[in-house]
């Protein structure tokens, strides 16, 4: 059997090379006048006005096709440039030569090229944010909204809700909490964003904890020697919050050094009102409870780096990033417990008060090894964090006329330290076979404490059953190799990452030592000589490590009954992927697939053993997560001044919380859609919708959601001005949150800042002086490991 199987493979390759003999490859590149590199240019062959080939240049500016030799039109467009149409005539390894941009001095009044903001390639979803209209005065929230599969909430941003998805901005993950990210993605501008790539299932040559997939931001093309970058500020109003947020970015280059930095800030006011109903399954005991939460914020971060090429082929860089957040405020309930006929009354006051701060060291240095463009890296980081949470409760209970008082507080310290190194070898033997091969070591290193004390006549008083040490400590060492090949229509990618974890900690009494084989493998085969229409076929094997702040058991008190709490004794969690996509004329797709995790960590409500009145909510290893999905992408551009952009998805979820437990099964639908209008004198209209069914995290459900809203926009001098207005969350409703268990059921009505009507005014000026070129960044090693922070 073992031989057949090879003589069929051995036969397929044959008859494929075959068939690739009458294909012919040709290459390119696309420059500026200045002679750097355009990236992210539409270049389209076509013949008798049809289209044969169309892609987008890679970072060098280059592109390659595989077509049938013959006479063609060559056409390129690029945003801010006249478009180019030459002819061209395409024999057996034809090198198309170095075609030259030139800047346009107005607003392309026709386009040549016919661009879409979105379209599906052989791994991912690419936004095309430079050449599309639609992103005009949108931030990196808004942008992310529309990208095919996206899910955003004030939790987390993920793909078709899968926890462990990774953000990175031009090669480095956003490693920070989700207030912090969210606030660094609204402060991001569209005039900035070069594409957003969707990656539903990451390679090997990603760790194996980026188990939700990749969104990966690329910036656009900078200046060159002198100065370019851009400043904005928006801010957003409503009943739930009053934010403010500035931000700036800056780059500036002058023959082998380039300097950049950015900052960002969010400060301001939100509000969240909570009513909630309890009832226990046992006896008559019921609780009725209303909070209300005020929060300030006050966040910002910094980033800076250089780098330096101090030959062709060799460049050093570095960089440091530091963020701060700071959360204040009180929290005022009142809460009815009734009990056999018996009411006990709370009135209480916490005052939360939490400060982060994190900072990050960077160092890489690469080698181009050759012109086909091979690289050797080596890179390094140093992330280290604190967190500083000081918490004061008072409560007031009666039972009747009698009124008892009680203060305590909290005080946890927390501190991560993680340190990372990688070497990294892409050797391309030709445009059409490619392999990497790489070695890293990681480590991880956690410390939290936590003191618990009440007040008595006599002064404070330790609470040792709440306190609490934990030390943890983890190495990994990881290596991985891949190799992508493509033959005529066919296309592979197949990579195989190892890694040995070994875990010291969890309070000193646990060791956990294990290695992990991770494979992934892509397959995609053109259904016509043109590629219009392809179908792709992918496999990817993943690992969800514990989140550093889910393995502390910090006790934090949500309400008189309800607090949250983390798991030292979490494990990893393991996920299959499994997905079939077809894609017709370049930009429709119609994806299926399956994810299946095992030990997967997601979020439970409990009841306290020690106090069945009360409730806590922790993270806990399910036996059986599976998700079957099915999405559907249909970008339309309907006429020059009407585009449209619409992403369906549909998932049925199984899941076992405990061995030998009952399969529960739910089924979830989303819809997200954005359309634009130009209209003339530079203005635009938006309409955004996000719709999506109630779901079931553990025990908990969460009610259906609807989010509508529109904006208006225009583009002052010479379009380095850009003005927008918006409403938000027209369709305004409360978030319901239902918990269930064997001892309970409990419902919660929240309004929050993101459920609410809310405008939002926002400014961006983009100034720019000097000649073009293609800005460089740091890369980062440890950029996996940071979003377990």
């Amino acid at each position: 059997m073992k031989k057949m199987l090879l003589l069929f493979m051995a036969s397929a390759l044959v008859l494929e090379s075959a068939r690739a003999a009458k294909q012919s490859p040709a290459t390119g590149q696309v420059i500026d006048e200045a002679g750097a590199p355009v990236e992210y240019a539409t270049v389209v062959l076509t013949r008798e006005k049809r289209q044969i080939a169309g892609m987008a240049t890679d970072t060098e500016g280059r592109f390659a096709f595989n077509v049938p030799a013959g006479d063609y039109t060559l056409l390129v467009q690029f945003i801010g440039y006249e478009p180019l149409a030459k002819q061209v005539r395409v024999a057996d390894g034809t090198s198309l030569g170095i075609f030259t941009l030139t800047a346009s001095p107005t607003e392309i009044g026709s386009v040549v090229v016919k661009t879409r903001l979105v379209r599906r390639e052989a791994d991912r979803f690419v936004v095309d944010v430079a050449n599309s209209p639609a992103a005009i005065g949108k931030d990196g929230i808004d942008l992310l909204q529309q990208s095919p599969g996206v899910w955003i909430d004030d939790e987390k941003v993920s793909i078709n809700g899968s926890s462990g998805t990774k953000v990175y901005i031009d090669d480095r993950e956003l490693r920070m909490e989700s207030s912090q990210l969210m606030s660094y993605l609204r402060a991001l501008r569209a005039e900035d964003i070069r594409k957003i790539e969707v990656i539903p299932s990451t390679g090997a040559d990603y760790d194996a904890d980026a188990s939700g997939g990749a969104i990966r931001i690329y910036l656009r093309r900078k200046r060159d020697d002198g100065l370019d970058g851009s400043l904005a500020f928006h801010t957003v109003h409503s009943s739930m919050q009053h934010n403010y947020n500035p931000s700036f970015n800056l780059n500036y280059h002058r023959s082998k050094l380039n300097l950049y930095g950015s900052g960002w800030g969010w400060f301001g006011r939100t509000r969240t009102v909570s009513d909630e109903q309890t009832a226990y399954r046992s006896g008559t005991t019921g609780i009725v409870a209303h909070s209300d939460l005020g929060e300030k914020d006050r966040n910002f971060g910094v980033s800076a780096g250089a780098v330096y090429e101090f030959s062709e082929r060799n460049s050093i860089g570095v960089e440091f990033e530091y963020y701060r957040n700071a959360e204040f405020g009180p929290n005022d309930s009142r809460t009815d417990l009734t009990a056999d006929g018996v009411l006990t009354a709370n009135r209480s006051a916490y005052y939360l008060d939490g400060e982060r701060g994190q900072y990050t060291a960077t160092f890489n240095y690469i080698h181009r090894i050759d012109t086909l463009g091979s690289t050797f890296k080596v890179l390094a980081d140093y992330t280290e964090r604190s967190s500083d949470n000081l918490n004061d409760y008072f409560n007031r209970s009666a039972t009747g006329a009698v009124w008892r008082d009680s203060t305590y507080r909290d005080r946890n310290d927390s501190r991560y330290r993680i340190t990372t190194a990688t070497l990294a070898l892409e050797k391309h033997f030709s445009p059409r076979i490619t392999f990497s091969a790489g070695l890293k070591y990681t480590d991880n290193d956690m410390h939290n404490s936590a003191r618990y004390e009440y007040l008595r006549n006599d002064g404070w008083h330790d609470n040792a059953d709440y306190g609490y040490r934990v030390d943890y400590t983890e190495h990994i060492g990881a290596a991985y190799a891949i190799l992508n090949a493509k033959f005529g229509r066919f296309g592979l990618t197949a990579g195989l990452r190892g890694e040995f974890t070994y875990a010291t900690g969890k309070g000193d009494y646990v060791t956990q030592r294990y290695m992990s084989l991770f494979p992934n493998a892509n397959l995609s085969w053109a259904l016509d000589k043109q590629g219009s229409w392809s179908l792709v076929a992918s496999y990817a094997r993943a690992i969800e490590r514990p989140g550093f702040w889910a393995l502390a058991p910090q006790r934090l008190q949500i309400s008189d009954y309800t607090y949250q709490t983390g798991n030292p004794s979490l494990r990893p969690a393991y996920s299959d992927k499994v997905s079939l996509t077809l894609v017709a004329r370049y930009k429709y797709s119609l994806s299926v697939g399956m994810n299946l995790h095992s030990d997967a960590i997601e979020q439970l409500m409990q009841a306290d053993p020690y106090n069945p009145d009360k409730l806590f909510i922790t993270w806990e290893n399910f036996d059986d997560l599976d998700n079957y999905y099915v999405t559907l992408n249909l970008p339309f551009q309907f006429t020059k001044w009407w585009s449209l952009n619409l992403n369906l998805t549909g998932i049925r979820q199984g899941q076992r919380i405990e061995n030998g437990g009952r399969l529960q099964h739910r089924n979830y639908l989303s819809a997200n859609a954005s359309t634009t209008f130009t209209l003339p004198a530079r203005f635009f209209i938006d309409l955004d919708y996000f719709g999506m069914s109630g779901i079931l995290v553990g025990n908990v459900t969460i009610n259906a959601q609807h989010h509508l809203g529109v904006s208006l926009k225009k583009r002052f001098s010479g379009e380095r001005l850009t003005l927008s207005a918006s409403v938000n969350n027209l369709l305004s409703s409360r978030q319901v949150v239902t918990a269930r268990s064997e001892e309970f059921v409990r419902t919660v009505r929240i309004r929050m800042p993101w459920n609410r009507v809310s405008f939002r005014i926002g400014l961006t000026y983009n100034f720019k002086a000097g000649k073009a070129f293609r800005s460089r960044s740091v890369e980062s090693s440890g950029a996996d490991e940071k979003g377990r922070l």
